[in-house]
């Protein structure tokens, strides 16, 4: 009798186990990388994942509190630590986490649908984002002033590999989430967007280009993953390995 109480109880914790779902918190670029595959990775670790899309901040600080398991995260470590810090002093200290690069996601580049511009080389891209260009009609387009839409944190990336070092304008309208991107841009009919290529979506037109720059995508644990954190960091790069190659 006292072995099958054990037992029951034994089956129960599992069972338990098995409902309560591994939390992953943070950057809508890697929830949107990780959607598609999300049923593939649960089948391979045999865990029930709770993707929650708050911005690669908010998913670090979750993580920090417990309220998430794994953080997701679009921009290094040391950048996302660097933002939260600034507005809260020490909160976020590096050396507690472990971090796991999953894979690269590509930037894209949206217009309004109505825009007739859907090819713009590196070089008018640049001239677009830093301000040198501010008409669609310097480009071939109709008489309409660009409205330049980017990711708040966004902007080193883009000033690096893109900008040459340069600053993006300071006209360009900032939004907290890439999920907020794609609606502005679908209003907005001089608007562009930049975006990762899982967000280009919606009623918003690609445009075509020679620039090629990627986001790295990161999942975040702090200490050392468990071992459930760690089947899943795993079979998400073998996700978006596969995805890419």
């Amino acid at each position: 009798m006292k072995h099958s109480m054990m037992l029951l109880a034994l089956c129960a914790a599992v069972s338990l186990s098995a409902q309560t779902p591994l939390r992953l918190h943070g950057s809508t670029t890697v929830t949107a990388a990780l959607l598609p595959h999300q049923a593939e990775i649960e089948q391979r670790t045999g865990a029930k994942l709770e993707l929650r899309a708050l911005g690669s901040a908010s998913g670090l600080l979750a993580l920090d509190s417990g309220l998430a398991d794994v953080a997701m995260i679009s921009t290094p470590l040391d950048e996302v630590a660097r933002r939260v810090n600034e507005k809260s002093p020490g909160t976020i200290h590096e050396a507690d986490f472990h971090v796991a690069p999953v894979g690269t996601v590509k930037i894209a580049f949206i217009v309004n649908p109505r825009n007739t511009v859907r090819h713009l080389s590196a070089v008018q891209l640049a001239a677009i984002f830093t301000g040198k260009i501010t008409n669609w009609r310097e480009l071939g387009g109709v008489d309409l002033p660009i409205l330049v839409v980017t990711l708040a944190n966004a902007s080193p990336l883009v000033e690096e590999k893109l900008l040459g070092g340069s600053k993006i304008t300071a006209k360009a309208r900032q939004v907290p989430t890439a999920n907020q991107i794609p609606p502005v841009v679908a209003e907005e009919p001089g608007a562009i967007g930049i975006v990762s290529a899982a967000h280009a979506r919606g009623k918003t037109s690609l445009v075509t280009t020679d620039a090629e720059i990627v986001t790295p995508l990161f999942l975040v644990t702090k200490g050392e993953p468990t071992a459930a954190a760690r089947k899943v960091i795993d079979a998400a790069r073998a996700a978006l390995v596969e995805k890419t190659s």
